[in-house]
């Protein structure tokens, strides 16, 4: 036989095995995936018949988060002040809570990433016409704070607009920032705000959102919570130690009627958000 048409028969065969290995692979992630929606449904019963509604629409389809080591980048943190506060001097605290302060205020920054800041007098006004929420976006982006509004309250001649902190896209669940207006002016900053670099570390993989739904069940039973609708179920972060570097770890949070839920992506613990 001639080596050509011998190539040729090579070289089909080697192109059959490999449309068949991916016919493999594609049988196996639609099975992977039938499994999954047939757990998720399953679940979803589960809950219904425990007399807690929920929508299968809006539930995710999976979590792909590990958990986060952020390092602390207190050059960072300074730069954000002077950008709030202009120039500024460390005028007191200690190593891991600076005290800074200069004609336009005062800022505190912890090992935590818990701020405080507070504006003199005439330091900070919105333009003319301009929405508090617009304003208090300009002002967060000055400091690299990329967040998403979760409450705006009015109360004592004050307007109050909380952010929760998003890394990457993916909400922090305990970093928010609250900004205190009083008419024009800009008042406060007070809050919690990781700032650094941040690394991926070695964990458990992620409780699929059937078994994330299980646990929370089993959860609100032990802990005697009364619930009877779930609206939303989220992927996030949460701060688990105050120590640096800062950990995050994977959660999901279930808003309901009742109130806000977390239940560890990792182990599957309830606990209330708050």
């Amino acid at each position: 036989m001639e080596w050509s048409k011998l190539k040729n028969i090579i070289l089909l065969l080697l192109v059959c095995v490999n449309a068949f290995l991916l016919l493999l692979v594609g049988m196996r992630e639609g099975s992977g995936a039938r499994y999954q929606e047939e757990t998720r449904k399953s679940a979803v019963a589960t809950l219904q018949r425990s007399g807690i509604a929920v929508n299968l629409e809006h539930l995710p389809r999976e979590m792909a988060l590990q958990p986060l080591l952020v390092n602390r980048d207190q050059d960072a943190e300074l730069e954000a002040v002077r950008a709030l506060l202009g120039q500024v001097e460390q005028t007191g605290g200690s190593e891991l809570r600076p005290r800074y302060s200069g004609l336009n205020g005062s800022a505190e920054y912890s090992a935590d990433g818990e701020l405080s800041v507070q504006f003199a007098t005439g330091a900070w006004f919105r333009q003319e016409g301009q929405s508090y929420e617009k304003a208090s976006e300009e002002c967060l982006e000055r400091i690299g704070f990329h967040g998403e509004l979760i409450e705006q309250e009015q109360a004592d001649g004050q307007v109050r607009l909380t952010y929760c902190q998003q890394w990457k896209g993916t909400p922090v669940f305990s970093c928010t920032l609250t900004l205190t207006w009083s008419g024009e002016e800009l008042r406060s900053i007070e809050g919690q705000r990781l700032s650094g670099t941040a690394e991926e570390t070695a964990g458990e993989t992620p409780l699929a959102v059937s078994t994330a739904l299980i646990r929370f069940l089993a959860g609100i039973n032990e802990g005697g919570y009364v619930c009877s609708r779930i609206d939303s179920m989220t992927a996030g972060y949460r701060l688990s130690s105050s120590v640096r570097p800062a950990r995050l770890d994977p959660v999901w949070r279930l808003s309901t009627d009742s109130g806000d839920y977390y239940v560890d992506a990792a182990t599957g613990t309830l606990s209330l958000a708050g």
